[in-house]
Parts: structure tokens; C-alpha cells; sequence
């Protein structure tokens, strides 16, 4: 795992929703952070307390959501996450000219 350090100003930026509240919600808020600042992204997050709002029952918070999509529910391992993160910038690249 990469240490948790700021993103270059120029660094790809990524949106994502985090979907939950409490201490679980704030660690997969700090993982996510450090595991895009390892990379070198930046992520802009959306942070929702109404996940039941969004169609998220309880017991599947805190989660991370992509255009409405679930991606992550409980609180993977940072690795895990750096791990999605790659494959996410990777298709995105794909699809820019």
C-alpha cells in the first residue's frame, strides 16, 4: 500500500458516492483516500447519509457507488481498493480519444 499523501494538482480526478454514516463510513472515506492518492488520483466523493435514500438497506453500508451502481459495500482492504481503482482508470482511459 502507498502512503497516504495529496494528489498532484494535475491528477486524474474520479467521482465517486460514499454511501453510509459513522466511524465504518469515515475509514472507507480515509482508505479510498489514500488508496487514489497512491495512484495519483483524485477522487471527488459525494458523501450520503440517506443511503436507505438511495436503495442501500443498512447492513450493506458504508458503500461506494459509481454512477448509481454499488461497487463496494462493508470496508474492503485499501490494497483492494487501489486494486478496483486501477481497473476503473484503465477502462476509462480506453474510452477517451
Amino acid at each position: 500500500m502507498n502512503s497516504c499523501r495529496l494528489p498532484p494538482p494535475n491528477a486524474f480526478r474520479l467521482t465517486l458516492t460514499l454511501a453510509g454514516s459513522g466511524e465504518l463510513m469515515l475509514r472507507l472515506e480515509k482508505r479510498l483516500s489514500c488508496a487514489a492518492a497512491g495512484l495519483g488520483l483524485a477522487l471527488d466523493l459525494e458523501i450520503r447519509k440517506d443511503a436507505e435514500a438511495l436503495g442501500i438497506p443498512f447492513e450493506q453500508t458504508p458503500a461506494v457507488l459509481v454512477d448509481g451502481q454499488m461497487v463496494f459495500s462493508g470496508l474492503p482492504r485499501t490494497e483492494e481498493i487501489e486494486g478496483w481503482l486501477r481497473t476503473r482508470i484503465a477502462a476509462l482511459s480506453k474510452d477517451q480519444p
